[in-house]
């Protein structure tokens, strides 16, 4: 365990971010890539990676993890919990599909519609629900509620696209021992603020399910394939 590395990876409009810590928790780099895959085989001796992504879907119109996560989050952040979408939505067929088809057959299925901004992620829903299939070490994370986590239950009190907010994550990152210093991050450098902090709030919430200290959402004793989100 000695050498190994625990990421954690938000999507971007480029592509995939990802912040990799070391075994104590520090900053050990980034990288950027455009596919999932790649990001992942290319971090060094990588032992999990915490995804701000929906894994294991359903065939339901919402799951459990992000109803509980929303509360978790209260009226404000729990907005930035998106309903993840039913399973079916990332078969090949309905992945080049407009948004109203999709949605004409998720009101027929299960009386409701998602919006346009849940639709337009199902491409990378895909891309993690895939390497997931194919063995890779991911787990599902949502940031906001790592930094929850990291300010003792309570959730952010700014907007993460705000300064304050800004401010407000990095100074929680930092009180946890990630320093967002530049030299390890000159691969990243070129993308939004917001999404770095995200891939290394994930990383933080990835370290903490290697080491047994990650809570989940649901909580307790779930079945393997019940979909959990960690912080």
């Amino acid at each position: 365990m000695s050498n190994t590395v625990i990421a954690g990876v938000d999507g971007c409009k480029q592509g995939w971010v990802g912040v990799w810590l070391d075994n104590s928790g520090s900053l050990a780099g980034a990288a950027f890539c455009t596919t999932l895959e790649e990001l992942l085989q290319g971090i060094p001796n990588l032992m999990t990676a915490g995804v701000d992504m929906p894994i294991q879907l359903l065939d339901a119109p919402a799951r459990p993890a992000d109803t509980q996560a929303r509360k978790a989050l209260g009226p404000e952040r729990g907005r930035s919990v998106f309903p993840a979408l039913p399973r079916f939505v990332i078969e090949d067929r309905w992945l080049s599909a407009g948004f109203e088809e999709v949605n004409q057959e998720c009101r027929q299925l299960y009386g409701r519609a998602f919006s346009r901004q849940s639709l337009h992620l199902r491409n990378k829903i895909a891309e993690v629900n895939e390497v997931s299939r194919n063995g890779f070490p991911v787990i599902e994370v949502h940031p906001e509620l790592s930094f929850t986590a990291m300010n003792n239950s309570k959730p952010p009190g700014f907007s993460k696209k705000s300064w304050g907010g800004i401010r407000e994550r990095i100074s929680l990152l930092q009180s946890e021992g990630i320093s967002l210093w530049d030299s390890a991050l000159h691969q990243v450098q070129h993308l939004a603020a917001d999404d770095i902090i995200d891939a290394a709030a994930a990383a933080w919430s990835a370290h903490r399910f290697s080491f047994g200290k990650a809570i989940s959402y649901p909580p307790g004793n779930q079945p393997a394939n019940e979909p959990r989100i960690w912080s």
